[in-house]
């Protein structure tokens, strides 16, 4: 094989690897870049809305700089409550609210260790992203299947999680959308 042919075949197999790597990123890796973006425009360290899928369910993250995403939704016995802080943009204080919150049914908190959406099945991370559903189950992922499940059983939970992950982080960025959409006013 001639020189030039070498260049060509490795250049080709380089980009391959490259869009073949780019396609197995989860999908709450882009949302989740988009959240932290729109975070840091906004100026923001929380964001929090209502759930438009069940009505009395509540979505908020705290951003951990330099550290974590935390994201969690559940059900509050005081939706009034919650609603009123959403008006006064207290989003710390809805995403501590949720945490607290004694309705654990269907409840879902996400700890994205490095803020940078669940690895994909292939990944081999530097931490450890725990989902915790219903409050109490626990799933670790870490890009390896260290747990005792098949290859299959492991992907399925990933999969599963990361769609869950992936909706939730996309209600929040169009709740930032709409709250800093409107034209800001600023004081003198």
């Amino acid at each position: 094989m001639s020189t030039e042919r070498a260049l060509v075949f490795a250049f080709v197999t380089l980009m391959c690897a490259s869009v073949l790597h780019a396609a197995q990123d989860s999908a709450s890796t882009a949302a989740t870049k988009n959240l932290l973006s729109a975070l840091e425009d906004a100026k923001l360290e929380a964001i929090a809305t209502a759930d438009p899928s069940e009505p009395g369910a509540f979505v908020a993250a705290l951003h951990i700089k330099g550290g974590q995403l935390l994201v969690v939704r559940a059900h509050h016995p005081s939706a009034d409550a919650l609603n009123a802080r959403l008006a006064a943009r207290q989003f710390r204080d809805v995403y501590i609210d949720l945490q607290a919150t004694p309705a654990t049914k269907g409840k879902i908190f996400v700890m994205d260790a490095g803020a940078d959406g669940l690895p994909n099945d292939t990944d081999q991370p530097q931490h450890v992203d725990v989902v915790y559903e219903d409050g109490t189950r626990q799933t670790m992922f870490n890009g390896a299947r260290a747990q005792k499940l098949s290859d299959e059983a492991y992907r399925k939970q990933l999969q599963d999680a990361d769609a869950s992950y992936t909706r939730l982080l996309n209600v929040l960025n169009a709740a930032i959308t709409r709250s800093y959409d409107a034209p800001v006013v600023k004081h003198p």
